[in-house]
């Protein structure tokens, strides 16, 4: 599935749509099927705590990923490549949940998807900005301080007295500053620490405002430019 988003978003750019990006999450174990409802409105469905628990994981994926339960990746036989892990706290669940993520498989289906990684490139002058974790779909009332320092066309790398948990979700804003970068706001997901670099914390993008959006893409793209060329 997510290798034929490839196919999708050709398809999508030919009609001069925005790309889509897609976040799986699958967990094993045993649910209920069949029609479900009554004899006004029914549907066939799969219901139960291990269906809800893939809702879950779902919800702590980002663009491109997809991650499993623990329980998933002991009923596979194949061969995984394992790309990372992660343990989280799912809303509702009795005990913390490990997660794997998983770049590829082995034998007899021989799929791989391509590597997410991107280098971060430094800004010259690092961004103030203010941002608050999400909470399932809305925004906390804390509001943080820190600064966004490096930045590709898809992560960046923040900086914040507060720890940030691995899969968090963030709200960022930042302020518009006159002939250098537009105001905007930044919908991002937590991955870890940013490798090679102290203090900062790598984020990936799940929505961007426009105008910083294009400013972020123009940046990174004119940063890696200088770090391919400088000898």
């Amino acid at each position: 599935m997510q290798l034929a988003m490839v196919e999708v978003n050709q398809r999508l750019a030919a009609k001069g749509a925005a790309e889509l990006e897609m976040g799986i999450g699958i967990n094993t174990g045993r649910v209920i099927v069949g029609n479900i409802g009554s004899l006004r409105r029914t549907k066939y469905a799969a219901v139960g705590s291990h269906v809800n628990l893939a809702g879950r994981i779902e919800s702590f994926t980002t663009g491109g990923q997809l991650l499993i339960s623990e329980n998933t990746r002991e009923a596979i036989k194949a061969t995984l490549r394992i790309d990372g892990e992660f343990q989280v706290e799912p809303k509702g669940a009795a005990r913390r949940l490990q997660l794997y993520e998983v770049g590829g498989i082995g034998e007899p289906f021989n799929l791989s998807l391509p590597s997410r990684s991107e280098v971060l490139c430094p800004l010259a002058h690092p961004l103030l900005i203010t941002f608050t974790v999400l909470e399932e779909k809305f925004v906390g009332r804390t509001v943080h301080e820190g600064r966004l320092a490096s930045v590709s066309a898809t992560e960046a790398g923040i900086e914040s007295l507060l720890s940030l948990a691995p899969l968090s979700n963030l709200k960022i804003d930042i302020a518009a500053v006159a002939g250098a970068n537009p105001g905007g706001e930044i919908y991002a997901k937590v991955i870890g620490t940013a490798p090679g670099v102290t203090g900062q914390t790598r984020i990936r993008f799940t929505s961007v405002s426009p105008e910083l959006k294009v400013w972020i893409q123009q940046t990174s793209a004119r940063l890696g430019m200088a770090t391919t060329t400088t000898p």
